[in-house]
């Protein structure tokens, strides 16, 4: 089994384990455990320069099932992991704000039919080329509340995003513009990348493009 995939199953599924380690302990597990290559890969990087294989398909895409979403959830999909963890994560939310907002899901899992024809009429800076989208990896979401999409840093709900979504997983791929992320900010652009990537990333106020380019892609040219 996949290491990656053995995840606490209790109302907050980040365990004491998560919780207690240092950053240069994370580091170290990251080192040790991430793939940031292989497409089925929760930690697949994905850009222009990474793209997709054109045959690759997730077999694990299932459908969202969450009773704490503003809209139908199960008219989405994720991987699997993704979308358990998102559940987790949405029920989070809610009680946090004593059930009187929920997530709003408005995007998932993209074809790369639909994301080939998305891209025919947004700049790249709005829409990631055709096998390039975290969409179609089916490990990303674009988010709102109560109906409402997330649009302001400010906002209290996102706020609560940026400081918790690292627990189940989730990281905010887009916040630091073109000349770092390739991408215009968006905040309402949630990609799964595993909780342990996603801590070191929010502990290290890196975005994903940042730790990647810093860190791997930079190292394993040597």
């Amino acid at each position: 089994m996949n290491n990656q995939s053995i995840i606490p199953r209790i109302y907050n599924p980040i365990s004491w384990f998560y919780e207690q380690k240092k950053e240069e302990e994370i580091q170290k597990d990251v080192a040790a455990n991430m793939d940031f290559y292989s497409d089925i890969s929760f930690q697949k990087f994905l850009d222009d320069n990474h793209p997709l294989s054109q045959n690759y398909e997730a077999s694990d895409i299932v459908k969202i099932n969450s009773d704490f979403t503003s809209n139908r959830s199960s008219n989405f999909m994720l991987r699997e992991e993704a979308a358990e963890m998102f559940e987790w994560m949405a029920r989070a939310f809610s009680n946090a704000f004593e059930f009187k907002a929920k997530l709003t899901i408005n995007s998932a899992r993209r074809s790369q039919s639909f994301q080939r024809q998305l891209s025919k009429n947004c700049s790249n800076a709005r829409c990631a080329n055709p096998w390039t989208s975290e969409h179609e990896a089916g490990l990303a979401l674009d988010l709102g509340v109560n109906g409402w999409n997330i649009k302001a840093w400010s906002w209290k709900y996102y706020q609560w995003l940026i400081d918790n979504a690292h627990l189940y997983g989730f990281h905010n791929s887009y916040q630091k513009w073109m000349e770092i992320d390739g991408k215009m900010v968006e905040p309402w652009h949630w990609r799964y990348v595993w909780t342990w990537l996603a801590t070191l990333l929010h502990d290290r106020w890196q975005t994903f493009a940042e730790y990647f380019y810093e860190n791997i892609e930079n190292k394993s040219n040597f």
